[in-house]
C-alpha cells in the first residue's frame, strides 16, 4: 500500500466538477422539478417500500454460487427484501444472492398506458417507460444507448445521449421484437434518475436504509428491446439488480475476476468495456457461470468484480440498478496529493535534504543515483505521509470531505435557492414562504411544511476527540464535500452546543425532515422536546437550504 501511495502521490486530479439540476421547492400537490416542461409533476403519497424482516439460519441453503433465497410460505410480497434479510445470507461482497419476488411491481410501477386512466391520487416509486425515455431526453441526464449484434461482442456500439427526437420516439414505441439475428440490438441506460424522479429517490432511501449514505450510488435503469444488453462485463462496486417488468436472463460468474485479468480479456476497439470468451474457462469447455432467467419484482446482487451479463428477454424489459460507491486506493491517494500540493503544512512542504552529501561520495561517478539517496527520499515521502493520516481529526475531515462529493457530472448541482428562478423559466415563482431560507426554516420548524434532502447528495456526520481541547468531542457534519463542526464535552450541559451535537446526526439520517424531528417530537433520539431551536442551529439549516442541499415542500 505505501508503495502505491508513493507511486501515485504526485498525480493530482482536478476535483470533479458538479453538473446537474435541482428540486428546489414541492407543493401540497406535486414536486416541482427546476427542468423542462416535459417533466411530470408528482404527488407525493406514501411511497411502498419493504419492511423489515427477521430470519433464521435455517432459511439459508447453499445449492450454488449465486445465493437464491428461500421465501417462507408466511411471508409477505412487502416484508421479503431487507437489511436484516440480505445481511443473514452473508453474501455482501462475497457472492451473489437472488431473491425472487423482493418487490411488488405493481404497487411500484404504473403501467398505465392512458394517461386519462392515470389516478391522480397515486404515486409510484418506479419511474414508467414513458418517464425514463423523458428523462433520457433531458439536456442535464446522463444516458447511452448500447447496441450490439447478437452473438457478436465484439460489435458493441456506444452512442451517447441525451436521446434525439427520432430516437424518443422509437423508445416511446418500445421496439417491437424480431426474429432477424443480425439485427442490431439495443439498450437505453439512464444515469442519476433517482435525482429526476423524485419518488424513486424516496423508495432506494427507505429501502436501503442499511447502507451508509456515503456508499449508496444513483439508481440507473436500463431499457431493453428483445436482445437487447450491455454485454459481460465487471463492476468494481457492489450493485442490486431489480427487475422492474419484462424478463432478463443473468449470466453470473463463479468467480471474482482480478483487474489484470480483466484488462487482458477486455475486447480492443470498443467504447463499452466488455470481456471476450465469456463462456469459456481457461480455454477449456467448462462454463465460468451460472445462468439465471428473473421477472418482475426479483432482486439480484453482485459483489465487487464478479463478472455479469444480462440479456432482456422482452421487448418491455426494464432493470433497476442500484450501485454503492468505493473509493479506490488511487481515488484517496490522488485526491490525498491534490490536497497536499496546496498545504503549507511542514509534513506538505518539507523537502529533501543530504547533509552529508559529499562524505564518502564518489565525485568521479555524479551520474550514478546511490542506494542512500533512494532510501532518502522513500523516507521522506513516508514520514511525511505518515505524519498526515496519523492525525485523527485531519483524516477524518479528509475522509468526510471525500466520501460526500458528488461523483457523477452534474451542472451547478444543487442550485442554491437564490439561483433557482435563473436555474430553469418553467419553475413558477416561489411563495414568500419558500422563497428565501429563513422563511422556509421557519415555516418548517411551526409545522408548515418539510425539508428534503437533495436527491442524490450524501450527508453524513461524525465524531472524534478533539486533540485540541482535552475531553472535548468534535462534532462534524458533512455534505457535499462541505463541513461544520461543533465541539463539545461528555457531560455538557451548554445547550447551544448540545443542540448542534445532535442535530447533526438528525439531518444525516433523515431523508424528510418535518417540526417533529426537529425539534425532537419524534422516538428515534431527536433533539430534548423544545419548542424551538438554537439560533446557530437555525442558522446552520438556513445555510443547508441557501445552498440547495435540503429544500422546502408543503407536504
Amino acid at each position: 500500500a505505501v508503495r502505491s501511495m508513493i507511486a501515485a502521490v504526485s498525480i493530482i486530479i482536478p476535483a470533479a466538477c458538479s453538473l446537474g439540476l435541482a428540486f428546489p421547492t414541492r407543493s401540497n400537490t406535486s414536486r416541482r422539478c427546476p427542468a423542462p416542461a416535459h417533466r411530470r409533476q408528482y404527488q407525493r403519497n406514501i411511497i411502498m417500500s419493504s419492511s423489515s424482516a427477521s430470519t433464521s439460519d435455517d432459511d439459508i441453503e447453499e445449492e450454488s454460487h449465486v445465493f437464491e433465497w428461500k421465501n417462507k410460505e408466511s411471508d409477505t410480497i412487502n416484508d421479503r427484501f431487507s437489511g436484516q434479510v440480505f445481511a443473514s445470507s452473508n453474501c455482501w461482497g462475497r457472492r451473489p444472492f437472488l431473491m425472487r419476488g423482493a418487490f411488488d411491481p405493481n404497487l411500484l410501477l404504473d403501467r398505465s398506458v392512458d394517461e386519462d386512466d392515470d389516478d391522480e391520487e397515486t404515486i409510484f416509486a418506479w419511474p414508467s417507460w414513458e418517464e425514463a425515455v423523458e428523462i433520457a431526453a433531458d439536456d442535464d441526464s446522463e444516458s447511452r444507448i448500447i447496441s450490439h449484434i447478437p452473438g457478436d461482442n465484439a460489435s458493441f456500439d456506444l452512442q451517447w445521449g441525451p436521446l434525439a427526437e427520432e430516437d424518443v420516439s422509437t423508445w416511446l414505441s418500445k421496439p417491437s421484437s424480431s426474429n432477424d439475428d443480425r439485427r442490431r440490438r439495443e439498450a437505453l441506460v439512464v444515469n442519476d434518475i433517482d435525482r429526476f424522479y423524485p419518488p424513486l429517490a424516496d423508495w432506494m432511501y427507505d429501502t436501503f436504509r442499511f447502507l451508509p449514505n456515503w456508499r449508496r450510488d444513483d439508481g440507473q435503469i436500463s431499457l431493453a428491446e428483445q436482445g437487447g444488453g450491455i454485454g459481460p462485463h465487471v463492476d468494481n462496486y457492489d450493485v442490486f439488480l431489480i427487475q422492474m417488468s419484462g424478463t432478463r436472463t443473468w449470466q453470473v460468474g463463479r468467480r471474482k475476476i482480478s483487474a489484470q485479468e480483466e484488462r487482458d480479456r477486455m475486447i480492443d476497439g470498443l467504447d463499452v468495456r466488455v470481456l471476450c470468451d465469456w463462456n469459456l474457462e481457461d480455454g477449456g469447455s467448462d462454463q465460468e457461470m451460472e445462468e439465471w432467467i428473473v421477472h418482475p419484482g426479483d432482486l439480484l446482487y453482485i459483489p465487487p468484480r464478479v463478472a455479469h451479463c444480462g440479456t432482456s428477454l422482452a421487448s418491455d424489459c426494464m432493470t433497476l440498478s442500484v450501485g454503492c460507491r468505493a473509493p479506490s486506493v488511487s481515488d484517496l491517494v490522488s485526491r490525498l496529493a491534490e490536497r497536499l500540493s496546496s498545504s503549507i503544512d511542514d509534513s506538505s512542504v518539507r523537502r529533501y535534504t543530504d547533509g552529508d552529501l559529499l562524505k564518502g561520495i564518489n565525485m568521479d561517478e555524479p551520474g550514478e543515483l546511490t542506494s542512500d539517496a533512494k532510501e532518502r527520499a522513500k523516507h521522506l515521502v513516508i514520514d511525511s505521509l505518515t505524519s498526515i493520516i496519523s492525525d485523527d481529526e485531519w483524516w477524518d475531515e479528509f475522509f468526510g470531505r471525500y466520501v460526500t462529493e458528488q461523483k457523477r457530472v452534474r451542472m451547478n448541482y444543487p442550485i442554491p435557492l437564490e439561483d433557482v428562478g435563473e436555474a430553469d423559466d418553467s419553475i413558477e415563482d416561489l411563495s414568500d414562504e419558500w422563497g428565501d431560507a429563513k422563511s422556509t426554516v421557519q415555516s418548517v420548524l411551526a409545522g408548515k411544511g418539510v425539508l428534503y434532502q437533495a436527491e442524490g447528495i450524501a450527508f453524513a456526520y461524525s465524531s472524534i476527540p478533539s486533540k485540541v481541547q482535552n475531553g472535548r468531542t468534535s462534532h462534524r457534519f458533512f455534505v457535499n464535500g462541505e463541513m461544520w463542526h461543533s465541539e463539545a464535552q461528555p457531560t455538557n450541559t451548554d445547550v447551544k452546543q448540545n443542540c448542534m451535537v445532535r442535530l447533526f446526526p438528525i439531518v444525516s439520517n433523515h431523508r424528510r425532515l418535518d417540526q417533529a424531528i426537529l425539534l425532537g417530537m419524534d422516538s428515534n433520539g431527536g433533539l430534548p422536546k423544545d419548542d424551538e431551536l438554537t439560533s446557530e442551529a437555525i442558522s446552520f439549516l438556513e445555510e443547508l437550504v441557501s445552498a440547495g442541499v435540503l429544500y422546502g415542500s408543503e407536504d
